[in-house]
Formats: structure tokens, sequence, C-alpha cells
């Protein structure tokens, strides 16, 4: 079982429910109210995901606007 509140606290950034971890050379994002669904993005794209077209999309968008809060 995940514990939500450890990712939480680990995280570098939250926005609407996803967190946001540094993880090697790119960005690690969960979904907090669904922790296995995932997406890892790498050289600002998208390489790595288990989430449907939809969230990805939305994922997407989240992280072009707002991992500049990471740096």
């Amino acid at each position: 079982m995940v514990d939500i509140e450890k990712l939480a606290d680990e995280a570098e950034v939250i926005v609407q429910g996803y967190a946001f971890f540094r993880k090697g050379d790119g960005i690690h994002i969960i979904d907090l109210h669904r922790p296995t669904n995932y997406a890892h993005f790498s050289k600002d794209e998208l390489v790595k995901t288990n989430m449907d077209d939809i969230e990805a999309f939305k994922v997407t968008k989240l992280y072009r606007n707002n991992v500049k809060y990471m740096e």
C-alpha cells in the first residue's frame, strides 16, 4: 500500500493532486488520488506513462506550466 502522506511530504511541488519529483535526469509525476498512475518527463518530453490519453494530456499541461517551480 502506498503512503500518500509520505509521497506528499517528499514531493517538490503538488498541483491539482499531482506530486512532482525530480528523478535522475527527469521529472516523475504521480497522481495522489491514484498513486499507481504516473508520468515521467525527460528533456521536456513525456517518455513513459501508464495514464490514459486524457490524463496524460492534462499532466503534460501541468508539467509545462509548473516545472519552473521546481528550480
